[in-house]
Formats: C-alpha cells, structure tokens, sequence
C-alpha cells in the first residue's frame, strides 16, 4: 500500500518526457495528475501505459484535454476536489506542441498564427499553469516548478523559429518566476535536454540523417534518452534541490559542447 500521499502535476503526461517522468516517480511512490491530449486512437495507448503505472500501487489521475483552454483548468480543480488533492509537490511542464517552419521559405512559411500558437502552448502557459496553481494555493513551501528548454533558444535549428523564439521566451519567464515565487519557498528551473526522438523530432525533418548527425555530435554516441530527463527532473523535485532555482540545467551528454 502506497502511503505517500504527494502528488505531481505533469502536463504533457504522454508524452516522450513526461511519460518517462511519470514512470520513473510512480516507482519512487509518488501519485501523479497527468494532463495529455491525444487523438482517439493514441488515447488507447496511453491508456494501457497509464495502468501499468497504476499497477505498481501509486494514484494516477488522467485528463485527455488541450492544456491551453479555460477547460483544462475547469476539469482539473474538478478532479483535484472529487479526489481530495489538497497540494502539488511539483509541477512538470512538458507541453510540446508548436509549428515548425521558416519565415520566408514558401513551402514552410509560418503564419503570425504559427508563431503565437507557439509561444502559447511552449512559454506563456508555462507561467500560465504555475500562476493559477500558486493562486489556487496548490503549491505549498518548496514544491518544485520544472519545464523544458532547448538548444534551440540559442542556437539556429532548421525550421525551428517558432519553437525557438518560444524557448527563448520560456527561458526568461523562468527567471522572473523564479524571483516571484522564491519568498513562497518555490523553486522554479528549466532543463535544457539534448536531442530526444519524439514526435516533435519527427516533424522537424526528415529523421534518418538527422537523428544519425545528432549521435555522431554526441561525444556519447547515443541520443538522449527520455530516461535521463526523468532522472534529473527527479532530482530538483527533490528537497536535496531547495537551493536552485532560476536556473537552465542542460542534459545532453555533452552534446551541446560541440558545433553542429
């Protein structure tokens, strides 16, 4: 019987990351609130993914609903009142979903639309999402904000504008949230991870000659895996992280220390 009665939130909980963070608190007993937003027929796959989870004896709670509505915030206080959920240890912001393209190149060419659907879901709920639940009195002395950036806010990717713009944004509102939240004993920090094959890899181009460039970049000679990611998220939900806050913790395998 699990008697760890914490919760996190992760937004994104079906995703490469946030599946991997899920799985790996669940086995350290902690009980998870997972918002995704999947199409009926990946819906069935989640679902087989989120009942192993809740076979190792933790409470696992799923809403499928774009985090980016009124909605999402209406059905998750319904659920956190039905399941007496008083308090959020954390908050994962894993929200991956953004337009990729170029601004001139006609084929790829982004709309004003594209770029603020981007800046939307990849940054301002970001802030979004930590501002209600802090107002909402759902994070208590040092519960832990964490999101997700990319070498992308720094550096030129290919079709990546939009998501890079986004990052850069999300990368700053980490600190001005990190300085907010600090007299609430709240730590807020970015990890800034290496290539990770996800959907959203697959959409920048084609994989094969990128996925091969990404590991001979990598002194690692492997991708990142989503497993790392989880493994550092673990970590800053930790109390062994209550002294960093603000910061971007990159996770690459030294990926990044090379050109590309």
């Amino acid at each position: 019987m699990n008697t760890n009665k914490e919760f996190i939130l992760i937004i994104g909980g079906s995703g490469s990351i946030g599946l991997a963070c899920a799985k790996l608190l669940a086995k350290k007993k902690y009980n998870l609130v997972l918002i995704h937003r999947d199409s009926r027929s990946m819906q069935k796959l989640s679902q087989v993914e989120f009942d192993k989870i809740r076979n190792s004896g933790i409470e696992l709670y799923n809403i499928n609903v774009n985090a980016n509505t009124d909605e999402a915030f209406i059905k998750l206080k319904e659920l956190l009142s039905e399941n007496n959920i008083k308090s959020i240890k954390a908050f994962i912001h894993a929200y991956a979903d953004a337009n990729i393209g170029s601004i001139l190149e006609s084929e790829k060419e982004l709309s004003a639309d594209d770029f603020i659907h981007s800046f939307n879901s990849m940054a301002l709920s970001f802030v979004t999402w930590s501002k209600w639940l802090k107002q909402n009195n759902y994070l208590q002395n040092f519960s832990k904000i964490i999101g997700f950036t990319s070498e992308g806010s720094f550096r030129v990717l290919n079709n990546y504008v939009a998501v890079g713009m986004a990052k850069s944004a999300l990368e700053s509102a980490c600190k001005y949230l990190a300085i907010e939240f600090a007299p609430y004993e709240i730590n807020v920090n970015l990890i800034n991870s290496g290539i990770v094959f996800s959907k959203s890899v697959e959409l920048m181009e084609k994989q094969k000659p990128f996925i091969e460039k990404a590991i001979k970049r990598n002194p690692f000679k492997r991708l990142t895996e989503p497993s790392d990611i989880a493994k550092v998220v673990s970590f800053l939900i930790s109390d062994d992280s209550n002294w960093i806050t603000g910061q971007k913790i990159t996770v690459d395998g030294g990926e990044q220390l090379l050109s590309i």
